[in-house]
């Protein structure tokens, strides 16, 4: 008969999970989140009989498959909801000053080269978005060699992300006539044209790690939006830091509306556009 008992995450096992999700993939879990940690984790005791959060402790150390219980804790404590044109005040920003000045800086110096990182991407509607707003700008056709790089810790959200296959919220404020000309109907919704495949590429990765940046290129544009909510400070500057590197003279980093690295770097200048601020590499 199967037990109705209820495992209780004491303390002493909150800590020693956080920890490991700290150690891990960079998250820092406020103690205020212990019941959102134990709700979710619960279901998963029960899937693996394990009888205390204890118990799953030991299996993540210690399991012969603790690999796939790392991205099973992944998917359950991060949040991926994300849909097509979020936040639209940045993407506003994006399209009528940043990307103007940056045809104009690299038509000048012959530089036809645009790199745009997706930090954090999840299953990769930013990153179709992003591919969209270029095409459609109409600022770096023909000779323009353009490439647009997703990278998340989430294998199962990059897999998502190179099928491309989308359907319900993920277009709740995606405009009808660019449904039509970038996606085609399937079976389970919608798959992005080969228009933005050619713009696009994923690719696991680890904010924390400087080898999950291609160091061949710098970046010309970092969106790390509602990625910072997951870290502690010191995580929070060690990411930026890493941005800092890979990106170009006067590179741009775009972050969430409500997140701030004021506190974090001082390799950044803030720029505020009407219903949107904007960071900018200082060199």
């Amino acid at each position: 008969m199967e037990s109705l008992h209820k495992p209780q995450l004491r303390p002493e096992e909150f800590r020693l999970i956080n920890e490991f999700v700290s150690g891990e993939f960079g998250f820092i879990l406020d103690e205020s989140r212990a019941g959102f940690l134990s709700s979710k984790l619960a279901p998963r005791l029960t899937e693996l009989r394990l009888e205390t959060f204890s118990d799953y402790y030991a299996h993540l150390k210690f399991s012969p498959h603790f690999s796939e219980e790392h991205k099973k804790l992944l998917s359950l404590i991060t949040n991926n909801e994300t849909y097509f044109f979020r936040e639209e005040a940045q993407l506003s920003v994006l399209n009528a000053h940043v990307l103007p000045e940056l045809k104009e800086k690299k038509s000048r110096s012959q530089d036809k080269k645009i790199r745009i990182i997706s930090a954090g991407c999840s299953s990769g509607e930013e990153v179709y978005t992003l591919a969209m707003i270029l095409l459609e700008s109409s600022h770096f056709l023909w000779d323009w060699d353009v490439c647009i790089t997703g990278i998340d810790i989430d294998t199962e959200m990059i897999a998502r992300a190179v099928s491309g296959i989308y359907s319900g919220r993920a277009f709740q404020t995606t405009p009808p006539h660019l449904i039509e000309r970038y996606f085609s109907k399937c079976d389970e919704g919608y798959q992005v044209k080969s228009s933005l495949k050619r713009l696009t590429s994923f690719k696991v990765g680890n904010l924390l790690r400087q080898e999950s940046f291609d160091s061949k290129d710098t970046a010309d544009i970092i969106f790390c939006r509602n990625v910072f909510i997951y870290f502690s400070e010191d995580t929070t500057k060690k990411i930026v830091e890493n941005f800092a590197r890979v990106m170009g003279k006067d590179g741009h980093l775009f972050l969430g509306h409500s997140e701030s690295i004021s506190g974090a770097s001082s390799r950044y200048l803030q720029v505020r556009y009407p219903g949107a601020i904007i960071y900018r590499k200082r060199d």
